[in-house]
C-alpha cells in the first residue's frame, strides 16, 4: 500500500497557512478598531462594524480549527503548536491517550476528597437547580396536567434549542412565590451533597413577572428561604438578579428599579445574562453605573458566545466586577494581561461551555488550564447542574482528570472561588475551610 502522509502533510500545511492569514486580517483589524475614537457620532457604528467582520474571521478561525487530521507529520504539528494555544488545542488530531473511564484506587481517594472538601460556588443558575422530581412536584401542587415521558423527553436535550426550551418550560412552571420553597429545597440539597458552604446563585425573573408573579413577593420569599438555611446550619446562599440582555436595556432598567425597591438582605448584586449576541456589553453602561451607584455587586456573563471585546465591554464599560465563561478571552493575549493586571476572577464552568459548543469541543481543550497557568484568577462553577447533568465535585474530578490540575492546585482555585465571592465574612469563611481542607487531606493522605 503507498504511503499517504505526503497528502495528509499537504492538507496540515494548507490549514496552517489559512490560519496565519487569518490571524494577520484579525491582528490588522483589531488595531484598527482600538484606534476608533471614543465618545464621536460615528465611533459606535465603526466599531460594530470592526466586531461584525472580526466574528467572521473567527467563525472561519474555528471552523479550521475543528478538521479532524490523522497522523500529521510531527514537524507540521509542532508549527501548528507554534501559531498559538487555542488553535492547537481544538483541531482533534489523533494524538492523546484516552483517559480510563474506570478510576484507580488512588484517583478514587483523590475524589472522595473532592467531593468532601467545603466549597464555594459563585456562578449557579437557581433555574437550572430544578431536577426532574422537583419539577413534576410543582406541577402536581399547581394542578397542571404532564405526562412523565414528556418531562423526560425535556430533560433528554440534544441541542441548544432544546435545552432553551426546557429552561423555559422550568420558569413558566413556577406559578407562585411558594413554589420557591420547593425550588429552594432542591438547590440546598444540591449544595449540601457538593460540601459547598457559600453559594451566589443567578435567578432571572423577567419571564416569571410577565407571567404574573410579583416581584416583590418573589425577592421576600428568597430572602427569607436564605436566611432559614443559614440559621438552620445549612450553605450561606446569595442572590445575583439577571437584568438580561435578551428584553433589552428597558427591561434591565425595570429590573434594576425593583431589586433596589425591594432592597433584600441577601439579593447582592445584578448580572448581565441572556443571549450575548442579542445586547452588547456597552448598551447596559447605565444600568450597571446606577447599580454600582447603589452599593450592588455587579457581573457579566462574556465571551461565552461572542469575542474577546465582549469580555473587554464588560470590564472596561460596565465595571463587572467578574465575568462569567470568559472562553474567547483567550483569542485576544493583551485581553488576558488586562484581566491579570486587574485580578477579575473568571467564573469558569467546564461542562456547560463544551455543551454549548461555540469555543470548546472537549474538557482538554478548555482555557482554564492556560488562564491558571498565566495567572488569571479562576473559579470553578457549574452554571446549570441539573440540566447538564453535573455536580461541583465533578467539575473538580474533569479537570483533575483531563486538564492535568493537582489536587493543590484544585485546592487553590476553591480559595480563588471563596475569595472571589462578595461575601463580607470570605476571609473567615476560606479560613475556616482552609482548616478542614488541611485535616481531610491529612486524613485520606491526598
Amino acid at each position: 500500500m503507498p504511503d499517504s502522509s505526503p497528502s495528509v502533510s499537504v492538507k496540515l500545511q494548507q490549514v496552517l497557512d489559512q490560519i496565519r492569514a487569518v490571524d494577520r486580517d484579525l491582528a490588522d483589524l483589531r488595531r484598527l478598531r482600538a484606534r476608533v475614537p471614543e465618545g464621536r457620532a460615528f465611533s459606535e457604528p465603526l466599531q460594530v462594524a470592526f466586531d461584525k467582520q472580526i466574528n467572521e474571521l473567527l467563525n472561519r478561525k474555528i471552523s479550521l480549527e475543528e478538521l479532524e487530521i490523522e497522523d500529521p507529520d510531527q514537524e507540521l504539528l509542532d508549527q501548528l503548536f507554534a501559531v498559538d494555544v487555542a488553535t492547537s488545542s481544538r483541531i482533534r488530531v489523533d494524538r492523546a491517550k484516552p483517559v480510563l473511564a474506570t478510576p484507580t484506587a488512588q484517583e478514587e481517594q483523590i475524589f472522595a476528597f473532592l467531593k468532601a472538601m467545603p466549597k464555594a460556588e459563585i456562578h449557579l443558575h437557581m433555574e437550572a437547580c430544578i431536577s426532574k422530581d422537583t419539577l413534576a412536584g410543582m406541577l402536581e401542587k399547581n394542578q397542571v396536567p404532564y405526562k412523565e415521558a414528556d418531562l423526560d423527553k425535556l430533560y433528554n436535550f440534544k441541542n441548544l434549542q432544546e435545552f432553551i426550551t426546557l429552561f423555559l418550560f422550568i420558569i413558566d412552571s413556577i406559578k407562585t412565590p411558594d413554589d420557591f420553597e420547593l425550588v429552594f429545597k432542591n438547590l440546598r440539597e444540591y449544595l449540601e451533597s457538593n460540601s459547598v458552604r457559600y453559594a451566589e446563585v443567578f435567578l432571572a425573573p423577567s419571564r416569571m413577572v410577565q407571567n404574573g408573579l410579583d416581584f416583590n413577593e418573589i425577592a421576600r420569599t428568597l430572602d427569607d428561604l436564605a436566611t432559614r438555611c443559614r440559621r438552620e446550619g445549612g450553605p450561606d446562599v446569595k442572590y445575583l438578579f439577571d437584568v438580561s440582555r435578551t428584553f433589552g436595556v428597558e427591561n434591565a432598567s425595570k429590573n434594576l428599579q425593583r431589586i433596589l425597591a425591594a432592597r433584600a438582605d441577601n439579593i447582592i448584586g445584578i448580572g448581565l445574562g441572556g443571549a450575548e449576541l442579542m445586547g452588547p456589553a456597552r448598551e447596559f453602561k447605565d444600568v450597571f453605573a446606577q447599580a454600582r451607584a447603589e452599593g450592588l455587586r455587579a457581573v457579566a456573563h462574556a465571551g461565552e458566545d461572542d469575542g474577546p471585546w465582549s469580555v473587554r465591554d464588560a470590564v472596561e464599560i460596565l465595571k463587572a466586577e467578574r465575568i462569567g465563561h470568559g472562553t474567547s478571552a483567550i483569542q485576544d493575549p493583551s485581553l488576558l494581561e488586562l484581566l491579570k493586571e486587574k485580578q477579575i476572577p473568571i467564573e469558569i464552568c467546564l461542562t456547560s461551555n463544551i455543551f454549548t459548543g461555540k469555543y470548546v469541543r472537549q474538557e482538554k481543550d478548555h482555557p482554564v488550564r492556560r488562564y491558571y497557568d498565566e495567572g488569571l484568577v479562576c473559579t470553578i462553577n457549574t452554571d446549570d447542574p441539573e440540566i447538564f447533568n453535573v455536580t461541583l465535585t465533578d467539575e473538580y474530578i474533569k479537570l483533575y482528570r483531563h486538564l492535568g490540575f493537582s489536587v493543590s492546585e484544585l485546592v487553590d482555585m476553591n480559595r480563588q472561588t471563596f475569595i472571589s465571592s462578595f461575601s463580607n465574612d470570605r476571609a473567615k469563611l476560606w479560613k475556616q475551610a482552609s482548616a478542614e481542607i488541611a485535616q481531610l487531606r491529612e486524613e485520606m493522605q491526598v
